[in-house]
């Protein structure tokens, strides 16, 4: 049987909506269970009660109600984890913050989780040359560049 291209296993993935996540107060370890069986698939990388501590230290998650986290913490927690491998958690907490002021949690959310499942589906790199892998990983740098321009420059506004 022959393995299944990355992009054909992206494109068959979906983050979850708000409303797709548990309508209950978590408990740490639920909150990674939860959290792990949609971003290892993507990322190859569990998330850890260290990092979500981390996250609360550094005020990017607000602090969980009586050690139980809720929709909005789990929203946060999966944006950060998704763009954690290309911006700095300052950057992305700035950018959560600009989100927030514009709309709710949930809409805001759920207009990333739109644009990151759009993404998902719209992900082709089979049979790319030399030059397509350099303009992908050129484009990544720059956008990467755009966003924290953009981010550290509505800090000063």
């Amino acid at each position: 049987m022959a393995k299944e291209n990355f992009t054909k296993k992206l494109a068959g993935m979906t983050m979850p909506h708000f409303d797709d996540l548990p309508n209950l107060d978590l408990y740490m370890d639920q909150v990674i269970d939860e959290v792990n069986q949609y971003l290892a698939p993507i990322t190859h990388t569990d998330i850890t009660k260290s990092m979500i501590n981390s996250y609360v230290k550094k005020g990017i998650v607000d602090r969980p109600t009586k050690k139980r986290y809720s929709r909005v913490h789990l929203a946060k927690i999966l944006v950060v984890s998704l763009l954690k491998p290309i911006l700095s958690l300052d950057t992305i907490d700035q950018a959560m913050k600009i989100a927030l002021k514009l709309d709710s949690a949930q809409k805001a959310y759920d207009q990333f989780i739109d644009l990151f499942n759009q993404e998902l589906t719209d992900v082709d790199i089979d049979n790319l040359s030399a030059k397509q892998y350099q303009s992908m990983a050129i484009k990544s740098l720059l956008y990467k560049l755009v966003v924290d321009d953009l981010i550290e420059n509505s800090k000063k506004a």
